[in-house]
């Protein structure tokens, strides 16, 4: 029987969504920390080089989440699926970096974008090493999530190197170093992730995978490294989008606004890799009612805090936003209110992908992003041309809108077996009356800094409380109760 099957669904739900939490509280710190030595253009270096590594290993990671499901749903032949994942990394990753530092050295500076002629071969280089880093990472973080330990690994593979690459970023911030330094500071603490991973299940690497390893990563990988793929293309095009055609201001309210909303990502993502993990081992045992069981106890609970955030944004996110990064990002609230109904759009979609994932079809996700990416690249320019910069928030949430109707349509086998209306009904509609009732509040009433604290911190615990109260949770287990 797979491990992965009888994992604690709600604690390694519950860890991983912290993981989560604190690596994105670790990118708004990341941004407010080199905001104190370096200029929006040497900043500007420094993301378009992170954002490249990210968007590179994202090949490295369809795979890793190929051996997540292979794993997850086989208890043989373990390391050789990773080995097959390691030598694809290790050539994936040497080819890159010979066409890359190829195209730095060769072609005459004047001739490359303007990113590059401020960067520097020591910038390339250090981006170089966390690329090999950090892709690495990503497969020992597949691997151990499949052997059953998802929190662990999201702990170990996320929250670890976040937080010590934020750390050393202070530390090289405060004695004036450069940024290629910080660089191979997040290389050296993707590299000890990698570590801590490899000695906490101790695969043998030195195994020769046979073809059949080779052909049942490489089926699922196919869709899994086009779905990153096109993920990454869908959320990375934004701020492109916005820095080529709009204004950089317009590039800082969005960056400071995502940051923020993706507070509200961290319990779908947790639904997600925990649902992705366990559903596998079902999967594999054929248990259909679990798996819809699963699902939708995931989708009853997933939406709650995202609801209830983008709630919060529409009452109190003008304030939200100058309090955290200063009195000039108050214009921001309106990029702040778009990006939380895209996660709260998320909110629903993380656990159908997961199903999808650990059901063996990672293809519906790739159609859902391409679908998406059609409808945003369809309407961000005339919307640009209307509206300004708030045009590219309004394209990406027609977008989420595509993306969620093509996932749901794409799994209605699944769908049509589960009931959310009363869990929709009660969000929507205590967030509507908390709403309404702190406008009132707050109109009657002169309210001091710390008054307004307490009456957004009355909105979040009544908000809360409400809704456990009324929609149910089940928290002894998600296979155990299959109610509405």
């Amino acid at each position: 029987m797979p491990q992965s099957a009888e994992i604690n669904f709600w604690r390694q739900m519950a860890s991983v969504s912290a993981s989560k939490l604190l690596n994105a509280l670790g990118v708004i710190l990341l941004i407010t920390v080199l905001n104190t030595a370096f200029s929006v253009e040497d900043i500007g270096v420094f993301f378009f080089f992170y954002v490249s590594v990210n968007f590179l290993s994202k090949f490295v990671g369809g795979v890793g989440e190929a051996i997540r499901k292979r794993v997850s749903a086989n208890e043989g032949h373990n390391p050789r699926y990773l080995a097959v994942g390691t030598v694809f990394a290790l050539l994936f990753q040497t080819a890159v970096s010979v066409v890359i530092i190829s195209v730095y050295v060769f072609i005459p500076e004047q001739l490359l974008p303007d990113t590059l002629q401020r960067a520097g071969l020591g910038i390339v280089l250090s981006a170089i090493s966390l690329l090999f880093a950090q892709s690495i990472g990503k497969l020992l973080l597949s691997y151990n999530s499949g052997m059953g330990y998802p929190s662990r690994s999201e702990w170990f593979g996320r929250a670890l190197p976040g937080i010590l690459f934020l750390v050393l970023a202070v530390v090289f911030t405060v004695t004036e170093s450069s940024l290629s330094v910080i660089l191979l500071a997040g290389t050296a603490s993707y590299s000890l992730s990698a570590l801590i991973m490899y000695v906490s299940t101790r695969p043998k690497l030195l195994v020769l995978p046979g073809r059949e390893h080779v052909e049942s990563v490489f089926d699922f990988g196919k869709w899994s490294i086009l779905q990153m793929i096109s993920n990454n293309i869908y959320n990375s095009a934004d701020v492109l989008l916005l820095g080529l055609l709009v204004t950089s201001t317009s590039v800082g309210f969005y960056e400071s606004s995502n940051s923020l909303a993706g507070l509200l990502y961290v319990v779908p993502y947790g639904f997600y890799s925990v649902g992705n993990v366990m559903i596998s081992g079902l999967d594999a045992e054929g248990r259909r009612d679990d798996i819809v069981s699963v699902l939708q106890e995931s989708l009853r609970v997933s939406s709650i805090i995202p609801v209830m955030s983008f709630f919060v944004f529409l009452g109190f996110g003008d304030v939200i936003l100058e309090v955290v990064f200063g009195g000039s990002y108050g214009p921001a609230y309106w990029y702040l209110v778009g990006l939380g109904l895209v996660k709260v759009l998320s909110s629903y979609r993380k656990p159908l992908q997961g199903l999808n994932y650990g059901t063996d079809r990672p293809e519906v996700q790739f159609y859902a992003n391409v679908y998406a990416m059609a409808a945003n690249f369809l309407t961000v320019l005339p919307l640009i041309w209307y509206v300004g910069g708030l045009g590219v928030v309004i394209s990406t949430v027609l977008a989420g809108v595509v993306r969620l109707g093509a996932v749901v349509l794409l799994t209605e086998e699944y769908v049509y077996e589960v009931d959310i209306r009363w869990t929709v009904l009660v969000t929507y509609s205590t967030g509507v009356v908390l709403l309404l009732a702190s406008q009132a509040v707050e109109g009657a009433f002169e309210l001091t800094t710390v008054q307004y604290a307490l009456l957004l911190a009355g909105f979040v615990v009544a908000y809360l409380v409400s809704n456990i109260s009324l929609i149910g949770v089940n928290l002894a287990s998600p296979i155990t109760d299959n109610r509405n």
